[in-house]
């Protein structure tokens, strides 16, 4: 018995994903957006946007939204500093993507030109 067609496996979850979200203005989840740009290893873009019933540009967008996260770091290191001038602050951020960015701590000048330039 041969192992299960990548695609059609994929096709699956899709379809099931599509069943069973909170209506049609759900984002697709990231995992399933990382599996159709995988599949690009052994299939073309149009096999694949024809299956998983998406747009040549949504799988564009995926790409690239799952190349630049490749690239990025998950942690970006920032200076210590020990300016009397800082005051403390808990920032949390979700992004529509499931990326989350968390900031605690003491903050002052230094810190945050050193985040906004590794941004």
């Amino acid at each position: 018995m041969s192992p299960p067609d990548p695609l059609s496996t994929l096709v699956t979850v899709f379809e099931y994903w599509r069943s069973n979200r909170n209506g049609r203005q759900v984002p697709t989840p990231v995992i399933l957006r990382e599996q159709a740009i995988a599949l690009l290893n052994h299939y073309s873009s149009s096999q694949i946007t024809s299956a998983l019933k998406i747009s040549g540009r949504q799988l564009k967008q995926w790409r690239k939204c799952v190349a630049s996260t490749e690239t990025k770091p998950q942690f970006v290191h920032l200076p210590i500093s020990t300016s009397p001038t800082q005051s403390s602050v808990k920032v949390e951020r979700c992004f529509a993507s499931g990326d989350q960015m968390n900031l605690s701590g003491a903050v002052n000048a230094e810190l945050l030109i050193s985040l906004i330039g590794a941004m």
